[in-house]
């Protein structure tokens, strides 16, 4: 398969196997506002930037959206240096309740429901030196058969970054339940995933996922509060 294909088959992914990512929640919403963006993410992340450019856009369907609930997302795949493809998702709730308690996509649930085995978990750290800003990520290797893909993670839950779902997480689910709400706001709720096929040379997907995140990350932050 060739690796723009292989890309588009991971991004329907993303969308056929969000109800299989369904966590138990709080069932009281504390707050219905939203944190509104100040412009589209669409809009705020570039769709040419530092040698990476944009391929092909992806649009969730109706019913994704209502089962998501996202306030807004951005879902494209890139090409960049030395034949590079990266699929970038990452979606944004204004309501931190909201986020955590709906539907939304946890890579170590949705792919290996799809039919893709874990092989592998791993952390990392990623500076931006932009910005100096350092982002725990964790890195998934997925398996199906002869096809192989790495799957790049973090979430940010109000102003606190997390390397993996926070319901993979349930000693921070805990002390974030247990902790008192000292203000009114709503807070938010961000998922990022970089995804990219792995050939003969796991490394060096490695290093374009790693490297999107850096040519990226001030753009990613500066979009969202």
């Amino acid at each position: 398969m060739k690796p723009v294909t292989a890309l588009w088959v991971i991004a329907a992914v993303l969308a056929a196997a969000l109800p299989l990512s369904m966590g138990v929640g709080d069932p009281l919403d504390r707050l219905r506002a939203t944190v509104r963006l100040e412009r589209p993410l669409k809009e705020a992340i570039p769709t040419e930037h530092r040698g990476w450019r944009m391929l092909q856009e992806d649009e969730l369907r109706e019913y994704e959206l209502e089962i998501t609930k996202v306030d807004d997302y951005v879902s494209r795949l890139y090409a960049g240096p030395a034949g590079a493809r990266v699929l970038l998702y990452l979606a944004y709730h204004g309501n931190k309740e909201r986020g955590m308690d709906t539907l939304y996509h946890n890579a170590s649930i949705c792919y290996p429901a799809a039919g893709w085995n874990l092989a592998s978990e791993r952390f990392e750290d990623v500076t931006l030196h932009d910005i100096a800003k350092v982002v725990p990520t964790c890195r998934y290797l997925f398996e199906r058969g002869s096809e192989k893909i790495t799957v790049l993670t973090f979430f940010k839950v109000d102003d606190e970054l997390l390397d993996q779902s926070p319901r993979n997480k349930p000693f921070w689910m805990l002390a974030e339940k247990l902790t008192p709400d000292l203000d009114d706001s709503p807070g938010t709720f961000v998922q990022a995933q970089l995804v990219v096929p792995v050939g003969d040379d796991r490394l060096t997907a490695e290093a374009h996922q790693r490297r999107f995140l850096q040519d990226f990350g001030t753009a990613i932050f500066q979009a969202i509060p």
